[in-house]
């Protein structure tokens, strides 16, 4: 019991995993541009190697995965850039490389699997995307087969005005009102 309880004190993971001090000395350039990432120069270089090894993670990322939710409920998540150009489907980026699929309106699953058998029989598709293709609608299937339940929800997606001037006029009118407004 005292094991347990000594493991959890002192000071959290600064980064989430095991770390150690290092004494770096650079050039007072590269420490401003460093600092302009982030004021915690340790953040700042943390936040540049995970840049730098995304796209080598983004390989290494599953085509098509579920992604355990809170409850029994799980989220399909994708790599994005096979599943842009299926009709009715959007594919939503996270942080880590995947993208989770948003479907129009009134759209379920067996919608998804049509436009994935919709764009497996368009002319020129690449051979990459092609398989990634498959790969979701195997999965789609096995899952189905699994006895797996889907359902659809909304999410709401704000698209930004084209143009400077209503940019400017949409980001003012949500400021908050200032104490010289209140008059």
């Amino acid at each position: 019991m005292a094991a347990v309880a000594e493991s959890k004190r002192g000071r959290p993971l600064k980064f989430g995993r095991k770390a150690q001090l290092v004494t770096i000395t650079l050039p007072d350039d590269v420490v401003k541009w460093l600092s302009s990432l982030d004021s915690d120069l340790g953040w700042a270089l943390v936040r540049l190697h995970e840049r730098a090894t995304k796209a080598s993670k983004a390989r290494e990322i599953e085509v098509a995965s579920l992604v355990q939710l809170p409850g029994k409920r799980a989220l399909i998540l994708v790599r994005p850039e096979f599943f842009s150009n299926l009709k009715g489907v959007s594919v939503i980026p996270l942080a880590d490389g995947r993208g989770f699929l948003a479907l129009e309106g009134n759209r379920g699953v067996a919608d998804l699997e049509l436009a994935v058998l919709d764009r497996l029989e368009t002319p020129g598709v690449r051979a990459a995307e092609r398989d990634a293709l498959v790969q979701l609608r195997l999965r789609l299937k096995q899952w189905r087969q699994d006895g797996l339940k889907f359902e659809s929800r909304s999410i709401i997606v704000a698209h930004h005005p084209t143009s400077a001037t209503s940019r400017a006029r949409t980001l003012s009118s949500i400021q908050p009102a200032s104490d010289d407004d209140a008059d």
